[in-house]
């Protein structure tokens, strides 16, 4: 999601060491969110959303808060743009990181039965390495600088992120079924969705017995975008290759204004990420992809 004004340029980054971890938690529907201090209260369910500008809550949470809405803002997310009311909150902290005096957007109640109070993006991950070791189900917020030697094992892979033309969300190269097109990293998208051109590139046969109606997106406009599902053999990214993952096929309009919307173009989403360990630094536009650091998972 992301706003055209300068939502992240009001707060104030405070750095705290942040040695622990947090739980990535399921919400409910797919996504998966972390514990979050509100104003210093807490502790509330916010997804930490690679593909966020800046930060925003739910109306039922601003309500429930009693935040009184100030301006609204054009907000566009990825079925279109709506206006929407902002809201000023004191702190949001996740693991020990805080940001101050946040204006915030107020987004549409989610239309199915995951609980989740808000989004926290890039404004709070700027200055900070962000670790969310997806099959370990962790989150780690380490202030830099960090030595990332001490981060990263023999195994991982850098990416230097490409850039989007509105917004601050990073891309990187992939192909589905040997067919190349540009990924935006989004871990705050529970799915991973291609558009109709890279359909056509990876020969996937949309209308055929393969692939079904799929979960209408609403986004944060709440702007409905039907879409068809349906299993692609091979997700190349990163030298990893994830078989046999469920994509949907839809005509998003974040593709264009991301401006990659004339060629093969997806949304990464956690789906395709959940063997990995994804180490993000956003301020140096790169990250990497690693194994994973729990027992369990290795």
């Amino acid at each position: 999601m992301r706003s055209i004004s300068a939502i992240a340029a009001s707060c104030l980054l405070l750095s705290t060491h942040a040695m622990s971890s947090v739980p990535l938690t399921p919400a409910g529907n797919g996504h998966l969110v972390v514990p979050a201090f509100v104003n210093g209260k807490g502790t509330v369910p916010f997804v930490l959303d690679t593909g966020a500008d800046g930060s925003h809550v739910y109306e039922w949470f601003a309500r429930q808060q009693g935040l009184k809405p100030g301006t609204p803002i054009n907000v566009e997310g990825m079925t279109g743009a709506a206006m929407m009311p902002t809201y000023r909150l004191d702190s949001i902290t996740v693991d020990g990181r805080t940001i101050r005096n946040v204006d915030v957007t107020g987004l549409p109640d989610r239309k199915d039965a995951e609980i989740t109070a808000g989004v926290t993006g890039n404004d709070l991950m700027d200055g900070a390495i962000a670790i969310f070791d997806f099959p370990c189900r962790l989150v780690t917020l380490r202030p830099k600088p960090v030595s990332m030697r001490r981060i990263l094992t023999k195994d991982a892979v850098m990416i230097h992120g490409g850039t989007v033309v509105e917004g601050t969300q990073l891309t990187l190269p992939v192909t589905v079924n040997g067919a190349a097109g540009i990924a935006v990293l989004d871990t705050g998208s529970r799915g991973t969705q291609i558009n109709p051109a890279f359909a056509r590139a990876a020969h996937l046969d949309v209308d055929g017995p393969s692939f079904r109606p799929g979960e209408t997106i609403y986004g944060a406009a709440s702007k409905a975008t039907e879409t068809r599902e349906g299993r692609v053999k091979e997700l190349a990214f990163a030298g990893r290759r994830v078989n046999d993952l469920t994509v949907r096929v839809a005509d998003l309009s974040v593709f264009r204004s991301f401006g990659i919307g004339n060629g093969p173009a997806m949304i990464l989403g956690i789906n395709a990420m959940m063997g990995q360990r994804l180490v993000y630094d956003h301020q140096a536009k790169r990250f990497w992809f690693d194994r994973p650091h729990c027992k369990a998972s290795a």
